[in-house]
């Protein structure tokens, strides 16, 4: 509902959203004509015409100065009945506002939609990741988490960094955090991310030492093999809860286009995968992370470990490609698994 005097004030009450407009008809008279002198200026200089450059400087400046007069005459415009009872107000007696409305307020809710989901997922995630080292005794250092702080709060910033598209949609996104589709896509992703975090969980386990005096409850930290895997694999699947809950189009940038966070997502990208193949030590120790086991202490820890039977399929996988690399295809699956099945979702629900 747009309105612009008392009369209007019950209906922009009762709308959806309710837009005030302030008509000043001489000021927005002299806005236009301002306007329309600086668009002919323009002309004039894509066409080429020959014009003395010290007069149309002149003219140019004089539009400008006119504009910004008479938006600074709208700014100090009192505002009426109709402001106070909308939450929204347009100094512009068109209402073309109501698209700028539409599209921002889409971008806004997209944006919290998705935050609510990464939030979802990243507190199951952590509790899951959590319970499991508490089973065993083992814990998460102090850097590592000053580490997952600083990455998910400069994440979030770059999120909220798209920007809407200039085209309405046709679509509507989802009007609630407790539709179908958004409960149904934090369990589908949080499933995901279970299954590579136990796989990689179960198979640092054979890599303790059960004489370690650091696996108890009250234990100081100490970097092992089981809390070093699993922290790069929840620091991945909290980055892939940005980038597969990021929505963009229809409704606003996509990833690509958000330049800060597409930068921001290589670099953790880059830094993880780097941490796992231990390319750059120096990372790993700021990070308290320990060394990874090689294929020879893979052998040796397996043929020593009891019940092998139960993790057969894992343990062939690590005698074949190692540690490392067996480390890196999980995230690798982690990350292409949820990244699709999201996208097969959106397009499911329409």
């Amino acid at each position: 509902m747009c309105g612009d005097g008392t009369n209007d004030v019950g209906a922009l009450k009762m709308s959806h959203c309710g837009i005030s407009i302030i008509s000043v008809p001489d000021v927005e008279a002299k806005q236009r004509d301002a306007i329309d002198g600086l668009m002919k200026v323009q002309e004039e200089k894509k066409s080429k015409k020959k014009r003395k450059p010290r007069n149309e400087k002149k003219t140019w400046e004089e539009h400008l100065q006119a504009l910004a007069e008479a938006e600074e005459e709208l700014n100090n415009v009192a505002l009426g009945d109709a402001s106070v009872a909308s939450p929204f107000t347009s100094r512009q007696t068109s209402i073309k506002c109501t698209k700028d409305v539409l599209q921002r307020g889409r971008c806004t809710l997209v944006t919290m939609t998705q935050i609510y989901k990464i939030l979802g997922v990243n507190c199951l995630v952590n509790a899951l990741v959590l319970s499991s080292l508490h089973l065993v005794g083992a814990k998460q250092g102090d850097r590592q988490l000053t580490v997952v702080g600083v990455v998910v709060a400069g994440l979030f910033f770059f999120v909220t960094k798209g920007e809407p598209l200039n085209k309405l949609s046709p679509r509507r996104p989802p009007s609630s955090v407790l539709c179908t589709q958004v409960l149904v896509s934090i369990a589908l992703q949080f499933l995901i991310h279970f299954i590579c975090i136990m796989a990689i969980t179960a198979l640092s386990k054979f890599y303790l030492d059960p004489y370690d005096p650091s696996l108890v409850p009250d234990g100081a930290f100490n970097p092992n093999t089981l809390n070093s895997a699993t922290f790069i694999m929840t620091v991945l699947t909290t980055i892939n809860t940005f980038v597969v809950n990021y929505r963009g189009r229809p409704f606003m940038q996509d990833l690509h286009e958000n330049k800060m966070m597409m930068k921001g997502l290589q670099v953790c990208y880059a830094v993880l995968f780097g941490c796992a193949l231990e390319i750059f030590p120096p990372i790993n120790d700021l990070m308290q992370l320990s060394p990874l086991p090689t294929n020879g202490e893979a052998m040796t820890a397996v043929m020593s470990t009891e019940n092998v039977g139960v993790h057969v399929v894992l343990i062939s996988v690590v005698e074949a490609l190692g540690f490392k690399m067996t480390l890196c295809a999980l995230m690798v699956l982690d990350t292409v698994v949820s990244y699709t099945s999201e996208k097969a979702l959106i397009k499911f629900f329409g």
